[in-house]
């Protein structure tokens, strides 16, 4: 039992090896997206409460800094995903063709930007607008299905709750953003244009984009922590045997 314990040491050893890259790259990539989106809300003269991010793509100070925050946020979902597969963490197929559907969502609203100027096409601005929407809708899935699958994993309970309350937050907000935007389209009436006052978009939006990032932080560090969570497992099997 015990070459089978050490065996198994060496192995959970290799997949943190194998995962901490990962990681490194994840959390390097999402930590400099929101330091750009920073910067840009600092040097901008857009109103981060009224404006929403995408208008942020046309602003005579801080030029390109919204296409490569965004980008770097896809890059960084992306080096999660492989961060997640590294370390073990089951997240099935929904689980990861949601995460990618975030990622190239993201990509797709940065490379196309949306018409708040005359020189972009009608076309270009729905593509950003649905690529945007898609990848609202498909992130706090992700966390709930990765947090189904850690159920039963020793060592991982206080994730998965966190996890769960991370995703849960998230929905919460994207209905929140949903009610802000229905309400400044539809806000002719004169009670839905107070309401849309109390809510503007562009508040809803940052709400949103915080608790989407609160979730991708959630799983860097659910992936950080799942091979010590197997060597838990190990171990205590050993203990019972």
């Amino acid at each position: 039992m015990g070459d089978m314990g050490a065996r198994r040491a060496e192995v959970v050893s290799q997949d943190a090896s194998r995962t901490r890259p990962w990681v490194v790259t994840s959390a390097s990539a999402i930590g400099w997206a929101l330091f750009t989106m920073v910067i840009l809300h600092v040097v901008s003269s857009h109103d981060p409460v009224l404006d929403t991010i995408s208008s942020y793509a046309f602003t005579e100070r801080g030029s390109g800094l919204l296409e490569a925050s965004v980008l770097s946020l896809a890059i960084g979902s992306l080096a999660l995903l492989g961060a997640l597969l590294a370390a073990g963490v089951a997240m099935g197929q929904t689980g990861a063709l949601l995460l990618i559907t975030w990622s190239f969502g993201l990509a797709t609203a940065a490379l196309f930007p949306a018409d708040f100027a005359d020189t972009v096409d009608v076309t270009t601005g729905r593509v950003h607008q649905y690529a945007s929407l898609l990848a609202f809708l498909s992130l706090p899935g992700v966390g709930f299905a990765i947090a189904d699958r850690l159920r039963d994993v020793a060592g991982m309970e206080r994730s998965r709750v966190l996890l769960l309350r991370a995703s849960w937050i998230g929905v919460l907000s994207l209905g929140v953003f949903g009610l802000s935007y229905a309400l400044n389209a539809i806000g002719d009436v004169p009670v839905l244009q107070q309401l849309s006052a109390t809510l503007p978009v562009g508040l809803a939006q940052r709400m949103t984009l915080l608790t989407d990032l609160a979730l991708l932080t959630t799983l860097v560090l659910v992936a950080a922590k799942a091979p010590g969570a197997s060597a838990s497992t190990t171990k205590q099997g050993q203990l019972r045997h």
